[in-house]
C-alpha cells in the first residue's frame, strides 16, 4: 500500500534513472532528483511522494539506494538537500508496503532529527501521510517511543519534535482508535524536556520540540473529548507541571483551545488554566528573604 494516493514517476528520464540506480548507477538519478526537487524551505514534496510511490512495492532490498540518498549532507540551501527528502518518502513508502520494515524504522528518526529544515519538513510530511492510516498511526506511536531512547540528544529531541507535529493533524488523530499510547508517548516526550540537563536548554532541537507541543496538546484535547479522555489527560499534565518551559508550552496550548476557532469555548480553557495556576510555585515570602540575596546594593545589610 503506497504512502499516499499519488501516482508514481511520470518522467521517463527519471524512471530510466531509477532503473539504473537500482543496478548501482545512481549518479543520473541523483542529478535529476536534485534538479527537479526544489530546495530551501519548499522542497518538491509532490516529486518526493511520486518517488516513494514508485519504489513502494519493488521487490528486493532497496536499502543501499535509500541510504545513499539519505546520507547526502548537502547544505540546506543547495539542490542536493532534496535527496534525503526523497529518501524519507522512500522509507515511508516501503513501510506502508510492509517491506524493509526494521531498517526503515531505524533510519527515519535520523532524518526526522536532521538539523536541516528541508529534510525535517520532508520527513514530517512523509510520516504524516503514513500515519493517516490506522495501523500505521499506532505503529508510529510505538516506534517513536523507542526514538526517545536514542543516545544523540539532538536527534532524540529533533525526532520527537517531528513526531509531535505529526500528531497535531486531525486526520492522523482520527486514525487512532485508542489514544492511550499517544498520551503515554506525549508524557514521555514532556518528561524528556523536563528532565534534560541545563546544558540542553541551549539545544535547537529541544526548542523545536517545545514549539511543537502547544498545537498538538490542544489538538489532542479536542480530538479525544469523548469521555473527557483528552481534556482530562491534559488537565492532569497541567496539575503536575513545574518546569517553566513546559508551563509556557501548556499556557500556549490553553490559549489555542480558548480560541473561538477551536470550537471548544472558554470553559475548557478556563478549567485547564485553573489547573495550571494551581501548580505554580507559591510567591516567595519577602519576610524570609536573606539580606543580600536580591540584586543591587539596597538589598545588602548596612555595616
Amino acid at each position: 500500500m503506497p504512502v499516499s494516493n499519488q501516482e508514481g514517476l511520470r518522467d521517463e528520464a527519471l524512471r530510466a534513472a531509477l532503473t539504473a540506480a537500482l543496478g548501482g548507477r545512481t549518479a543520473t538519478l541523483e542529478q535529476l532528483l536534485a534538479r527537479h526537487g526544489g530546495y530551501g524551505s519548499r522542497p518538491n514534496l509532490r516529486l518526493a511522494a511520486a518517488f516513494g510511490t514508485e519504489i513502494a512495492s519493488l521487490p528486493g532490498i532497496l536499502a543501499p539506494l535509500l541510504e545513499r540518498l539519505g546520507e547526502n549532507d548537502a547544505a540546506p540551501d543547495t539542490p542536493e538537500v532534496f535527496l534525503p527528502v526523497a529518501a524519507a518518502y522512500g522509507w515511508a513508502a516501503r513501510l506502508a508496503a510492509g517491506r524493509e520494515v526494521g531498517t526503515a524504522w531505524a533510519v527515519l528518526p535520523l532524518l526526522a532529527g536532521d538539523e536541516r529544515a528541508p529534510v525535517r519538513v520532508g520527513t514530517l510530511e512523509a510520516l504524516a501521510a503514513l500515519a493517516a492510516r490506522p495501523r500505521n498511526a499506532s505503529a508510529l506511536v510505538e516506534r517513536a517511543g523507542d526514538w526517545l531512547e536514542l543516545e544523540d540528544r539532538e536527534i532524540r529531541f529533533g525526532a520527537a519534535g517531528v513526531v509531535v507535529e505529526v500528531f497535531a493533524r486531525r486526520q492522523v488523530l482520527a486514525a487512532l482508535s485508542d489514544p492511550g499510547p499517544l498520551f503515554d508517548y506525549l508524557g514521555r516526550a514532556i518528561g524528556a524536556i523536563v528532565e534534560a540537563p541545563r546544558a540542553a536548554e541551549r539545544s535547537d532541537a529541544r526548542r523545536r520540540l517545545l514549539l511543537a507541543l502547544p498545537p498538538t496538546l490542544s489538538a489532542v484535547a479536542r480530538a479525544f473529548g469523548a469521555g473527557d479522555r483528552g481534556p482530562g489527560w491534559l488537565e492532569e499534565v497541567c496539575r503536575e507541571a513545574r518546569h517553566p518551559d513546559l508551563r509556557t508550552a501548556l499556557s500556549n496550548a490553553i490559549v489555542a483551545l480558548g480560541d473561538k476557532a477551536s470550537g471548544q469555548g472558554a470553559l475548557l480553557a478556563q478549567r485547564l488554566r485553573t489547573a495550571l495556576e494551581g501548580s505554580a510555585k507559591p510567591p516567595r515570602d519577602p519576610t524570609r528573604r536573606r539580606p543580600g540575596a536580591a540584586r543591587g546594593r539596597t538589598s545588602r545589610s548596612v555595616r
